[in-house]
């Protein structure tokens, strides 16, 4: 496949065909280029695609070895864990005990088994963030005169947070190692949703008013995804 080209990228170009495409497209994927192709479009044609495409590509491949760099919870002694912006070295301590000590610039686990640390862990940060959101819920929305009917701690794939019609709040558990001002910007999106069910214009001057700076962070989730994927 594009033998004696000189595209620094191809090497992760794979290319998808099928019938059911009538046009090309293009995206970037864990450092993969896919390009999704009618059956009979030929790998000439493609490179010409690439080649015009190049600048593009080549942003996108940057800003996804950006994303992999950052430092994802390993569940074992030494590993990494970053909880409200701060990195924290794990450190296993074996005992009949079972709790969760935090230091300066770690985070002691003990428990009988290193096979127990990402239960124990994720318990204890789920906790930290329910008394966290808790908090500032009620300072929010009093400031924002909303009110909701109750809030969870969730597990979800890909979102941040969500509100029902029936004013019920969840929140990705994994949030809990963002940074506490967008953390903060996560729940004033939702509380928004009260007064405004959408992301119409009205929806973000309200965010707005109660945080100045959420394009700002808006652009932080956007470039550390991979925190809670």
């Amino acid at each position: 496949m594009f033998k004696n080209k000189k595209l620094d990228f191809l090497d992760k170009v794979i290319i998808k065909r099928t019938n059911r495409k009538k046009t090309i497209s293009i995206y970037v994927k864990e450092e993969y280029i896919i390009i999704l192709s009618p059956k009979l479009v030929s790998e000439k044609y493609l490179y010409k695609i690439l080649l015009k495409k190049q600048e593009w590509i080549t942003k996108k491949l940057c800003e996804q070895r950006k994303r992999s760099k950052i430092l994802k919870i390993r569940y074992i002694n030494g590993g990494v864990l970053t909880k409200y912006g701060e990195k924290k070295i794990l450190i296993f301590k074996k005992s009949s005990l079972d709790f969760v000590k935090e230091n300066k610039n770690s985070i002691e686990v003990y428990c009988p088994s290193e096979m127990d640390i990402k239960n124990k862990l994720e318990y204890w940060l789920k906790t930290d963030l329910e008394i966290y959101l808790d908090k500032k819920l009620k300072v929010f929305k009093k400031l924002m005169r909303v009110d909701y009917d109750s809030f969870y701690i969730k597990s979800f794939k890909r979102r941040l947070g969500s509100c029902s019609y029936s004013r019920k709040l969840s929140f990705n558990w994994k949030i809990v190692m963002m940074p506490r001002i967008v953390i903060d910007y996560i729940i004033i999106h939702e509380l928004s949703h009260l007064k405004h069910f959408n992301h119409s214009k009205e929806f973000w001057e309200l965010v707005e008013r109660f945080c100045p700076d959420f394009k700002e962070h808006k652009n932080w989730i956007k470039k550390n995804q991979n925190l809670i994927i």
